[in-house]
């Protein structure tokens, strides 16, 4: 477990894709939160969550491909991968795709062609290396329309994909400033119900249930990752007053922040 350990902390400034092609389970955290990882499932992290393992690996059948934002900025480049929103800056959800049988074996071949390019020292393999992680980017990307929203009688068009994505990460841009779905509407071109409409129809979670929740985990992430005074993180949430953000987090979580840090720094 050590390698990969030192390796999630080495990297909590990077971008993150934990790919498990093993025959068991990983138990991963991620802000505090355990996810389990099966067999045949990849998970999809940007340098803002700290992912960390419990689960002892010694296996090359779990690949952990890293990227920093100068190698490769996929909120810059969205238009060639079309992932944010969805599989990254995603607001509060922990993306987890399933990886269909039919393409574990290009998967297998995938990682062939990356480590003998790494073993390519020459002037064109920075430019390989990004052009073969787009290429894994768009693969899960496209796996991800089908498994991330919710499955309805007609599938959302190109259209409506791209509007959620886009909700998701202005959420994940503005969540500290605005609160109501209307400023995201307002930012969209949409109205407010159009907006409701929409997720009702292609999401398990409404549009305030998305801001509420980013929100959330900025505080949990804060809590237990920094020493700031809950009137500091108060502030830097965007509400009011300390007494705002404990109604606001009991209401959510059942515990006080001042507990929720207590339980978090035993993890």
């Amino acid at each position: 477990c050590e390698p990969f350990a030192r390796m999630a902390r080495e990297t909590d400034d990077h971008m993150k894709i934990i790919i498990n092609q093993s025959g068991y389970e990983l138990v991963l955290t991620t802000d505090g939160v355990e996810v389990l990882l099966a067999p045949g499932s990849a998970l999809f992290a940007t340098y803002m969550q700290k992912v960390r393992c419990k689960t002892v690996i010694q296996d090359e059948n779990i690949k952990f491909i890293t990227f920093n934002q100068p190698f490769y900025c996929v909120h810059t480049n969205d238009s060639e991968v079309s992932c944010g929103g969805l599989l990254f800056f995603g607001s509060s959800h922990i993306p987890v795709i399933a990886i269909p049988e039919s393409i574990a074996g290009e998967l297998n071949h995938f990682f062939c062609r990356l480590e003998s390019e790494f073993d390519t020292r020459d002037q064109n393999q920075e430019e390989m290396l990004r052009m073969m992680l787009k290429q894994l980017i768009i693969r899960f990307t496209r796996l991800g329309r089908d498994q991330l929203l919710k499955n309805s009688e007609e599938m959302p068009d190109a259209k409506t994909i791209d509007l959620i994505r886009k909700f998701n990460v202005l959420v994940e841009e503005h969540f500290r400033e605005k609160k109501q779905v209307s400023d995201y509407a307002e930012l969209l071109y949409k109205s407010p119900k159009t907006i409701d409409n929409i997720f009702r129809k292609h999401s398990t979670k409404t549009p305030l249930t998305i801001i509420h929740e980013r929100v959330l985990l900025e505080a949990k992430r804060l809590l237990i990752y920094s020493d700031k005074s809950l009137q500091q993180i108060t502030w830097e949430i965007g509400l009011e007053d300390p007494a705002q953000f404990s109604r606001f987090f009991k209401k959510k979580t059942g515990l006080t922040p001042g507990s929720f840090r207590e339980e978090g720094l035993r993890v």
